[in-house]
């Protein structure tokens, strides 16, 4: 562990932008670090080295099926080597990567695969039974099959192939992932790339409120955000010695999981410790003991049940250096908890698909960051708030408004949707659709969603703040507000979560607890229980699903 001069990041600094694309990026690091592991999953390590051995070979054979610059190549994989190669092997060829959640649907793949238009798809032996149904219906060229087995250590790949053995499903037009990889010859593609106008990625994003949209992500973009996280990680208090050690436990089809946990490791040779299933929360404890793990990413619900875990305490978790969350907004008591836990520093950071997807992040050190707070902007990225009625920035601070960003990480456009792009974009800035305020000292702090303000007695009611509140009842474990039709107007409701082996709070309970910090109109009028609430991917709870099930008038 290295002592470090903290110099709080500046958010006016322009960091000098390496004019380099993602496998450039990738084969520095490669080239010195050859022996160095690269990868770690399920017990066994994958060198620099190997990997881009695989690259080359898997991205040959791309080619040998006809794949070129700007076609798309899709995945639906969890957490695992294979999309290393096949993510760098796209960007070596000059095609495009999207990848999908494994949660997703057989409809919302195929979905998906038709906006893309992706010509090779690959996926897990696993998950055929979503492919099975729509395998004719998708415009995929080449489907592409591999399996969690081949990145296996061997005491542990023949017990999986025992389970899987009975789920075995095959399709007309699929090949072998590792006949491609056998036949690919090891050599280097080159294929010219402009990092700032070439698409990389294409990332969707608004599935759950309607048509998805493809974000077109560049080269440029995504080298700015492991640029900017390699100059923020100098502000740490502490650093650790030698390679880094960082959990991948957001998963990689999600952007901050693909930023903050795939490509800044990369880009500082480091050690990435993959975790296909992040909900097995004493595995990853014990992962942090046995490897030595320095840094985290994830979302506030994660933090808040690794905290709460019966074993949390069990394990020996001073390696962490830096635990960082985004998602959506961190409550207070969730960092109080963790880091009294932990001993671990957990800051809170913003951004959205759009923007690569980091715009503000708060300082890696207690003296710095501000609980409560997305922090400040990142280098290169300038912010301002916006009157949502008048469309004129706010120069006061403390006010609130619509957050518009822009900067080096912002997206070319969505994919085949210049509506939607046209309503996103304007000027190069990007209407993010969130409500902020900017303090005296040049912090923000998100209130809530536009999409998400219910206005009660034509006062605005954010609902964050209400759940902030009802969060902090001892008997709750989460909450989400959403407006309720009554015969007297829009009202709140409020579906609870409740902590196992308490007392359930009656309504007239919450409301009494609730009347000490809130206004009477953001007072829930109605309550409801369940055992837990709907979430995305990586833990952001799903108001809209919520909002979209019937409410009987009262």
């Amino acid at each position: 562990m290295i002592k470090n001069k903290i110099d709080q990041p500046n958010s006016t600094k322009k960091l000098q932008i390496p004019q380099i694309s993602l496998i450039e990026l990738f084969r520095k690091t490669a080239s010195s670090h050859k022996e160095k592991n690269a990868l770690y999953f399920k017990g066994k390590f994958k060198t620099y080295e190997a990997l881009e051995e695989e690259i080359n070979r898997f991205s040959n054979s791309l080619q040998n099926l006809g794949v070129k610059k700007g076609d798309r190549i899709a995945v639906l994989l969890p957490n695992c080597p294979q999309f290393y190669t096949i993510f760098f092997a796209a960007q070596s060829i000059g095609a495009i990567f999207t990848s999908f959640n494994p949660m997703y649907s057989s409809r919302e793949i195929a979905q998906r695969l038709k906006d893309s238009e992706a010509k090779i798809f690959v996926t897990l032996n696993i998950f055929l039974d979503k492919i099975k149904p729509i395998e004719h219906e998708i415009p995929a060229k080449h489907i592409v099959v591999t399996s969690v087995a081949r990145e296996l250590p061997a005491s542990k790949k023949y017990i999986y192939k025992l389970i899987t053995a009975r789920k075995n499903i095959s399709l007309d037009k699929s090949i072998d992932y590792e006949k491609l990889i056998q036949d690919g010859e090891n050599r280097a593609c080159d294929i010219k790339i402009n990092p700032k106008t070439d698409v990389a990625i294409l990332q969707y994003t608004g599935g759950t409120t309607g048509e998805p949209k493809g974000a077109m992500l560049t080269h440029r973009n995504l080298i700015s955000q492991a640029t900017v996280l390699q100059y923020w990680k100098n502000s740490l208090e502490k650093l650790p010695e030698g390679q880094f050690h960082v959990a991948g436990v957001l998963p990689y089809s999600h952007i901050f999981g693909l930023t903050s946990s795939f490509l800044w490791p990369i880009s500082e040779g480091a050690t990435t410790y993959l975790v296909p299933d992040p909900r097995k929360l004493e595995e990853i404890m014990i992962l942090i003991e046995k490897q030595k793990i320095h840094f985290l990413y994830c979302v506030p619900i994660f933090f808040k049940k690794f905290a709460s875990h019966p074993l949390c305490q069990k394990y020996n978790l001073s390696s962490l250096h830096l635990c960082v969350s985004g998602g959506e907004s961190l409550p207070n008591d969730t960092v109080q908890l963790f880091e009294e836990k932990t001993n671990c520093l957990l800051i809170e950071g913003y951004g959205l698909t759009e923007a690569s997807p980091v715009s503000h992040i708060n300082p890696p050190n207690k003296s710095g960051r501000k609980i409560g707070s997305i922090g400040i902007p990142i280098p290169n990225t300038i912010a301002k708030i916006m009157d949502t009625k008048t469309n004129k920035e706010i120069t006061t601070v403390d006010t609130p408004g619509e957050l518009w960003i822009k900067g080096p990480g912002i997206m070319k456009g969505y994919w085949n949707n210049p509506k939607a792009t046209k309503e996103a974009l304007e000027e190069d800035w990007l209407r993010t659709g969130d409500i902020a305020m900017k303090t005296s000292t040049g912090y923000y702090s998100i209130i809530d969603r536009i999409k998400d303000i219910i206005i009660v007695s034509g006062y605005n009611v954010w609902p964050n703040e209400v759940e902030e509140i009802l969060s902090s009842h001892p008997n709750i474990l989460e909450a989400a507000v959403i407006p309720h039709e009554t015969e007297l107007g829009v009202k709140i409701k409020a579906i609870l979560v409740s902590k196992p082996g308490l007392h359930v709070p009656t309504l007239e309970e919450i409301r009494a607890f609730c009347k000490e910090s809130l206004a009477p109109y953001k007072i829930p009028f109605l309550i409801e229980y369940r055992e837990e609430l709907p979430r995305s991917m990586v833990g952001k709870v799903l108001r809209s699903k919520l909002r979209a099930e019937p409410i009987p008038a009262v």
